[in-house]
């Protein structure tokens, strides 16, 4: 986990989505989430970067991305040791059951589907938290 100055760790969350009003959406939720500090990504080429640069606890990654897609990313996490057991989340526009079988198949946990609740997403991210013993 990352750490802050303070005596509360922060859940570092790499958060990437190329479309504007989704990431503003997403990423005034992210931030009223308690202890958390947001890696805000615009592509998938910017979240390779980033997550190459910095440790991550949690990725949420839209599936249809310019640079890289969101499985491609996802790949190339897997492909990390350091990135191998962090926790994904998909947020994408693909509604079929064969996208959401790719995005599992390649180590996502969860895969929503847009439009979504981000009050869920939100759960979901402390869900995951716990479940895989981020915090």
């Amino acid at each position: 986990m990352a750490e802050n100055t303070g005596a509360a760790s922060t859940i570092r969350i790499l958060f990437a989505e190329d479309n504007p009003d989704i990431a503003r959406i997403v990423t005034f939720y992210l931030k009223n989430m308690r202890n958390a500090e947001i890696v805000r990504c615009k592509d998938g080429g910017e979240a390779i970067a980033a997550m190459g640069a910095q440790k991550i606890d949690l990725a949420v990654l839209d599936g249809n991305m310019p640079v890289a897609d969101g499985v491609k990313v996802l790949r190339w996490m897997r492909s990390q040791p350091e990135l191998v057991s962090v926790p994904v989340i998909f947020l994408t526009a693909n509604h079929t059951q064969s996208f959401a079988d790719e995005c599992i198949a390649a180590g996502a946990q969860l895969v929503m589907t847009k439009p979504f609740n981000p009050g869920l997403l939100v759960r979901q991210i402390h869900s995951l938290i716990i479940q895989c013993g981020t915090s």
